[in-house]
């Protein structure tokens, strides 16, 4: 089993190397890279650097370099649901390409702008028995882990406002720069993605000092939850989950990335 993680920024992809204790190899066009064994998965990371455009060169890459079986987009993200708090960990199920309308920030949403995670795909009972198993054995551990999705563009969500539009919209529990990007890349190659992400601010007027403030910290939170995931066989229950979806349905995955 092959893991491939995108992490966009150094201090993610930093506490990415540390936590799963990834040995350095070479760079994929220019990116750094790790690489570790844990159980039976063969984990490698990429940094892609931050937004969109970086994030789904890095991932195209590797998905045509390693050939993973699950791309997973993780970093951090700001919590955009009311009620949303630092430290809480979003398992999404899709994402939402929210500033693809080419008029600023989105009044309406578009069909194009949604985007599914691999979870989409699966039944309804297998993907509702991962996505408890994944909060419960968070909550077991301290982790504080929810099921919800992300919103994605490249925007700074910096004001009340800001967050309260892009939740009247879409109904998000996260925004970021990146998913869109990995999702997109990993769907055009035919490998399911899904992503993982910490909040580590509010997307309100202290968004800037909470980031710089939290992201290293709660960066490596993350990095522990995806090692518990890791070690307690979750990504191999999904990839065996996936395994046994009709080869026709998963050679139909780009087309879920509308033209």
């Amino acid at each position: 089993m092959k893991l491939f993680f995108i992490c966009p920024i150094p201090v993610e992809f930093n506490s990415c190397r540390e936590i799963l204790r990834l040995r350095d190899t070479s760079p994929l066009m220019g990116c750094k890279t790790g690489r570790c064994v844990i159980g039976n998965s063969e984990i490698i990371a990429i940094e892609s650097g931050p937004a969109k455009a970086r994030a789904a060169s890095a991932t195209a890459a590797g998905c045509i370099h390693y050939c993973p079986d699950l791309v997973i987009d993780s970093g951090t993200c700001a919590g955009i649901e009311p009620g949303a708090i630092v430290g809480q960990i979003i398992v999404s199920e899709c994402c939402y390409e929210y500033d693809i309308s080419g008029n600023g920030f989105p009044a309406k949403s578009i069909p194009e702008m949604k985007l599914p995670s691999g979870f989409n795909i699966l039944s309804s009972s297998i993907r509702e028995s991962l996505q408890r198993d994944a909060v419960l054995k968070g909550r077991s551990s301290g982790f504080s882990v929810r099921v919800g999705t992300q919103a994605c563009g490249e925007y700074l969500i910096g004001s009340l406002s800001m967050r309260e539009a892009l939740f009247s919209l879409f109904h998000v529990s996260g925004s970021n720069w990146e998913t869109a990007g990995v999702f997109i890349a990993a769907l055009k190659n035919n490998i399911p993605p899904i992503s993982i992400r910490v909040v580590s601010d509010l997307g309100n007027e202290n968004t800037l000092r909470d980031f710089r403030k939290n992201v290293k910290r709660k960066s490596k939170d993350l990095y522990r939850y995806i090692q518990l995931l890791i070690e307690t066989g979750w990504f191999s229950r999904f990839i065996e989950a996936w395994m046994r979806i009709d080869k026709k349905a998963i050679s139909k995955l780009s087309s879920y990335v509308l033209p």
